[in-house]
């Protein structure tokens, strides 16, 4: 009689469905598919494949984390996979471009995901963007941009470099003269140095630390404005475009605009993962983010880390889905006026 209990037992145990386990079990001997929603060697990959070799170490069961690009329609395929394709027990994940999130409260095309049910692991990044002008210039202060046409590159119609100076002139009152054609920040700040463009009005502060160091303490260029929902604690004496925004419409109409900037690199799982995973994930996010051989690497690679939570994205996405409808149709307007911007 004891060994059939035994035989019965045992074989309720193999039987057990993965929702019994604990999620040390479920993830022991497991591998995690990190979707990349770019190709290989740019900034979402490098930030991406930084992060899978330490995470699984903070997660229970230590699995592996397995980089998986899947680039297109401007890191949408990723999140549409991961959305609808993949599985949702907790072994896949996937990073996109931030403003891809915000896709749904414009009905942009081959959106298939819900943004407000995404479960949010963590971004490693806030993204801080800038103004940068040259010394010849003459301009020192963003609003000295008000006074005079000023000639700043773009990599083409719509994109951040053409939208944001863009967003200054309507909010702002400056005169930035886009001049698009160039294929992307590499040629624009050459440009920027042989004295073709007065600057670059739509980059970020990462970005200018990753491509272009030396610009960071030069006197021949100067950081004119950064647009962010708090200063970056690097430039802290660089003015907010909030702080010349007096208008709550406004300022509510700029965080639909720039609420994606929040984002940075973040890092999401599809609804329907069990909230236990949801949970080992975004703690096992957190610590990864202040492992010291993690930081180590980063500052290696050149890639800043200023690491935001799952829940305050969570909060984020909601606050920004929840503004009146007005406010982001006039949202709307604006980034499709600048995407015409020849």
């Amino acid at each position: 009689m004891r060994a059939e209990w035994l035989i019965v037992g045992f074989a309720c145990l193999v039987g057990l469905p993965a929702s019994a386990q604990t999620v040390e079990e479920f993830y022991r001997d497991r591998t995690v598919t990190m979707l990349i929603g770019y190709g290989a060697g740019g900034g979402y990959d490098q930030y991406a494949r930084l992060l899978s070799r330490h995470l699984g170490r903070y997660i229970p069961g230590k699995p592996q984390i397995q980089p998986k690009n899947l680039p297109g329609a401007g890191s949408m395929n990723a999140i549409n996979s991961a959305y609808n394709v993949g599985p949702r027990d907790g072994t896949l994940m996937a990073t996109f471009g931030p403003e891809v999130a915000f896709e749904p409260l414009r009905n942009g095309e081959g959106v298939k995901f819900d943004t407000l049910k995404f479960n949010w692991i963590g971004s490693m990044n806030r993204q801080v963007s800038i103004a940068v002008m040259t010394k010849a210039s003459g301009i020192r202060d963003i609003l000295e941009a008000r006074r005079k046409p000023v000639s700043v590159g773009a990599s083409g119609a719509g994109s951040q470099s053409s939208l944001n100076p863009f967003v200054y002139n309507a909010f702002l009152g400056t005169k930035f003269k886009v001049v698009t054609g160039y294929p992307g920040t590499k040629e624009i700040t050459m440009a920027v140095e042989r004295g073709e463009l007065d600057g670059i009005a739509g980059w970020s502060w990462d970005s200018l630390k990753l491509e272009r160091p030396g610009w960071a303490s030069s006197p021949d260029v100067h950081v004119v404005m950064q647009v962010s929902d708090r200063r970056h604690r690097e430039i802290p004496d660089v003015p907010n475009m909030y702080d010349y925004i007096e208008s709550a419409d406004d300022r509510a109409t700029l965080d639909v605009i720039f609420g994606h900037q929040m984002l940075g690199r973040p890092f999401m799982m599809a609804p329907g993962v069990p909230p236990e995973r949801v949970k080992a994930l975004q703690e096992a996010f957190d610590k990864t983010m202040q492992d010291t051989g993690f930081l180590q690497e980063a500052a290696n690679m050149r890639l800043e880390i200023d690491a935001v939570v799952g829940e305050e994205i969570n909060q984020h996405v909601k606050k920004i889905f929840g503004l009146p409808k007005a406010l982001i149709e006039k949202a709307e307007r604006t980034i499709k006026a600048a995407s015409k911007v020849e």
